[in-house]
């Protein structure tokens, strides 16, 4: 089941990123902040930055000091920090990326200042939760979800909210909403806005 999984998510992986490259057209000079980046070590291989050539424009990194020092070790070129999007060491003009890529926590701060966005995030409708890789446990409460967790000896996320279209078209109004799917449903929404630009 594992070998499954993990197949999946290449797959997955490989599509978001040429669904990035075909709705943002990137080019070789645009700065790109990925919020939530990791290395392979603490997630799987295929991150944004195993697949994009142009590493030294990006800036990345998460909450995790151990997970930062993989994701440079990992990825050669890139800028990697520490911080969670809500509250990050960058000043507002190095905020001013091209694009960004994030977790919805930090939309609202990231929106504003970011000239373009591509956002992923697990559909709430997809009925196996990729974190836990359990069928519909995201509709079980927190309290329920956290507590079967723990029944089968593993250690549960503080809180999931997974979102459905609806939703993420809310908290981006300004930009598109699709699915990317690589089974038989949508097993993850991006949300999207190329950069303006010349702005």
């Amino acid at each position: 089941m594992n070998k499954l999984f993990s197949y999946l998510h290449t797959k997955s992986r490989e599509e978001k990123f040429r669904l990035f490259v075909k709705l943002l057209k990137p080019t070789p000079a645009m700065h790109i902040l990925n919020v939530g980046a990791s290395g392979p070590n603490f997630a799987f291989a295929e991150q944004f930055e195993s697949l994009y050539e142009h590493r030294d424009q990006v800036t990345g990194g998460g909450i995790s000091l151990s997970e930062v020092r993989d994701y440079r070790r990992s990825f050669p070129g890139v800028k990697a920090l520490v911080f969670d999007g809500l509250c990050t060491p960058l000043s507002r003009q190095e905020l001013r990326r091209d694009l960004f890529q994030c977790s919805h926590r930090a939309l609202g701060r990231l929106a504003r200042v970011g000239r373009g966005w591509f956002v992923t995030t697990p559909n709430l409708y997809y009925p196996v939760e990729p974190h836990y890789r359990l069928p519909m446990v995201q509709f079980l409460p927190q309290r329920w979800q956290r507590s079967l967790i723990r029944s089968l000896g593993r250690t549960p996320y503080g809180n999931l909210n997974l979102l459905t279209k609806r939703q993420l078209q809310r908290l981006l109004p300004d930009g598109g909403v699709i699915g990317c799917r690589v089974t038989f449903y949508s097993e993850t929404l991006i949300a999207y806005r190329p950069p303006k630009r010349g702005s």
